[in-house]
Order: C-alpha cells, then structure tokens, then sequence
C-alpha cells in the first residue's frame, strides 16, 4: 500500500498476521481495524486473481467499507444490494469486481454468494456469527470456497466464553470441530437444580492460559489505553431515580404478571431468550409510563422519571450531549421533550433510512444541533461522535459489547476532553440487577481477550 496509512502498531500486526490465512483482529473499538483488514487484503492478493467479500452490519458497509476502499485504493468495489438477491452469482460476477460489500442481514438472503470462489472473505463484527444456530451464522460458514480469512470485533465474546468457538469453528473449521469439547474445556460451570432437573449455568471461563496459546499465532488484540496514549479517560457516574407513582404501579402490575406468566410454563427450564424478552418488556416499565395497547405490544408514553432526569442534565450544561436508549419508543419522547424546550436535537434510530444517517451525524459533529439522541442498536454503531464529550444511558442493552461500542463513538480517536458516561438507574427496578450482570459479562471478556 503506498504512503502506508497504518499506524506502528497496525502495521505490526498486519506484518504479524501475513504467514496466517486465517486471522482474528480483536483490537479495541476505535483503533482502526478497517485500516489494517484492508492493508492485509491487499498484501495477501499479492498478484493472486479472485475477488474479496465483506460482510458488515449495514452502516458500516457504507458508512465505512465503501469510502475507506475507495479512499485507499483503485479497486472496484461492489455494495451488493439485497433488493437484489434474486440475481444469481453469474450475474454479480459480470460485475467483475475486485471487492464486494455485503451486510449480514443480507448475507444469509442470498446464498448465491455461496457460489463465489474467494480469495478473501473478511467478516466485521463478526460476534453477529456467535450463535453457532442462528442463520446469518450458518450463511457464514457455508461459503466453503475461501483462500483466506480474516475476522475482526473489539468484542468476539458478547455474552458467554463459548460464543468464541462458533467464531474459531468458521476460521479453523478442522481444528475447532466439537462445540462440546471447547465447552467442557475452556467454560466453568455450576450445577442447579431447577423443578427437580440439574441444569449446567455458565459461571466463567476456564484454563484460559491453554486458549491463549491456542490462537496466540493468528490472533491479535489492542487495547486502545495502550495504542491510543493521549486519548483522554472515560468514567462513569451514575444517576439514581425513583419511578413517578403512576410509573410505579404500572411497573409494580406487570412485575406480578411476568412472575405469574413464568410460574405458569410447563418447561421445566425456560430458553433463555424468553427470559431476556420478558425482561425487555419489564425494561420498557421501567423507562416510562407503559401499557398494553390493542395489539398487546407495550406502548411508552409520558410520564417518565428517566426523561426528568434527563432534562435535569441538560440544564447543567450548554455543552453538546449524546444520549442513548435500546427503545425507539423512548427516543422518541426525548425528541418530543426537547423540542418541547426548544433544544435543538437530531435522533437516529432503525426506522432513519440509510441515505440520511450521514446528514443526521454530520449535522451533529458540524454544530448545528446540540443533543444527538439514538437507539444503541444504530446509533451505536460505525459512526463518530466526538464533538460531545458526555454521553447519557436512559436504559442499557443486555449485551456489554454493545454498550460499549455505543460509548465509544465518543471515546475514540479525535475525542479531545474526558468522556463521561452517565447512567440513569430507576431504583428496585430491573435496571439493578442489570448493571451486577453486565459487570460481570465485561469480566468475562476481558479474561478471555486477556486483558486481565
């Protein structure tokens, strides 16, 4: 790559990973993973004919992969479009691309893909691949014909130590074959006895020295305190509030209701992921005044303690604020609330469509508004904001990556001033044991990224 753009520490470990063709790049969100995939690519063609795929979430494909190519090289690069999965691979190969773009949601709607033989497939973000079951994984590892591999997230594990092995299993499919072994070896666990049947819960991981060794030859991880000296620190402060009576009461009701729901289930252990989706609901309570309306979804409405509070912070400051929420529904009323006081504001969510998700963010960073309001789950992701140096949760996501990589769109290269990351906690609400959980998660990944 001429005027090599990379950093030491990623040409380091572009230079690192070049006798490997499957690689793991898990630094820090914020350190330029793209950069170095991208360096990698081109070295490893090396003259070698094929075409590269890419897998990202949405935004990143064009908010990142798209204009970081193009910037960088004079490849032909190809954003493949899902309106388009009914073309077949014959069709996307008359394109004679050098690179092709896909996002995950996609990938697993065009297995014509799966056709293509790959010099180079990277996957990015690639913990969207940590459910060895879930479809989008399963697209993943059926294209079979790949020369090389490169995976990259500042976060492989979201939620538990096993997660590693689906990600491990699509790089080096011969050598991670059992799910079983990797579980039985590398996670730590504790037998409970739940209405009379003894079932396995994860406490932690396990003979993690063995796991480094392992991946230590195709894996590589920065932490940004270490590459990214002078960027400021980031703490946390949070912010208690008690629910309004009326939030109280509604909050109080469906409490009951979800402990009589769960007592109700024949199954003598529930899937976790009805566990989670009955906590969701119990979350939205707890955020604002909530009811059942005529489809039986929740709806949110005034009033909300959580938006008091917010408000509150806004008056303490002049200074430019991001706030975040998992809800549209919650993000919503923010936007109602400050444009109610006459604060200027933008807000992005899943319903922004793609091509105004720039003009949203750019109109932030420029100035012209002072509070960005977004749901994590797109504002979180594959933009910069650092022209606010505070960032408020009006609720957090159950994943600890997630959170994470909200937070950083703040604490990340460019960001000049300390990054304070305050948290709206309703008191005796599910927020509580949220916040121990979450704490132990990050734990966990840190002890498996060996950051600790």
């Amino acid at each position: 790559m001429p005027n090599d753009p990379l950093f030491p520490f990623q040409r380091e470990d572009v230079d690192y990973l070049a006798d490997q063709n499957s690689a793991l790049i898990a630094n820090d969100m914020g350190t330029g993973k793209t950069f170095e995939a991208i360096a990698r690519d081109l070295e490893m063609r090396d003259g070698q004919p094929g075409a590269t795929l890419v897998i990202a979430p949405l935004q990143a494909v064009y908010d990142v992969w798209l204009p970081h190519y193009r910037e960088l090289t004079s490849l032909k690069v190809v954003a493949v479009d899902p309106k388009q999965r009914d073309k077949t691979w014959a069709y996307w190969c008359a394109i004679a691309g050098d690179v092709y773009l896909v996002h995950w949601q996609a990938l697993r709607l065009m297995p014509q893909l799966h056709e293509g033989i790959w010099l180079h497939v990277i996957a990015d973000e690639v913990h969207y691949a940590k459910n060895r079951k879930a479809q989008q994984t399963r697209a993943l590892k059926a294209i079979k014909n790949v020369a090389i591999k490169t995976a990259m997230s500042g976060t492989p594990v979201i939620n538990r130590p096993d997660e590693l092995w689906s990600i491990l299993n699509w790089l080096w499919p011969k050598r991670y074959t059992s799910y079983w072994k990797f579980f039985n070896r590398y996670v730590m666990t504790n037998n409970l006895y739940v209405r009379g049947r003894t079932v396995r819960q994860v406490i932690g991981p396990q003979n993690l020295d063995q796991l480094h060794t392992e991946i230590k030859p195709f894996f590589v991880r920065r932490r940004k305190e270490d590459v990214l000296p002078d960027l400021p620190e980031k703490y946390y402060t949070p912010h208690h509030v008690d629910l309004l009576p009326v939030q109280r009461r509604a909050y109080d009701l469906m409490r009951k209701e979800m402990i009589a729901w769960i007592g109700s289930q024949e199954e003598e252990v529930l899937p976790a992921p009805v566990v989670i989706a009955q906590l969701t609901r119990l979350q939205q309570f707890a955020v604002a005044f909530a009811e059942y309306d005529e489809t039986g979804r929740v709806r949110l409405t005034e009033p909300s303690s959580k938006l008091d509070a917010l408000m509150e912070v806004l008056s303490e400051t002049e200074e430019p604020v991001v706030v975040f929420s998992r809800f549209k529904q919650l993000v919503n009323l923010a936007g109602d609330r400050l444009r109610a006081a006459d604060i200027t504001h933008v807000t992005l969510t899943s319903d922004t469509p793609q091509q105004d998700r720039r003009t949203v963010v750019s109109r932030f960073q420029n100035g012209e508004v002072r509070v960005f309001i977004g749901s994590i789950g797109a504002g979180g992701v594959s933009i910069t904001l650092t022209r606010s140096s505070t960032v408020v949760f009006l609720d957090r996501d159950w994943s600890p990556a997630l959170n994470t990589q909200a937070e950083d769109r703040l604490h990340r290269y460019g960001q000049e001033n300390a990054v304070q990351v305050i948290d709206i906690i309703a008191r005796r609400t599910v927020d509580q044991g949220k916040a121990q959980m979450l704490e132990t998660k990050k734990s966990w990944i840190r002890q498996i990224l060996g950051d600790e």
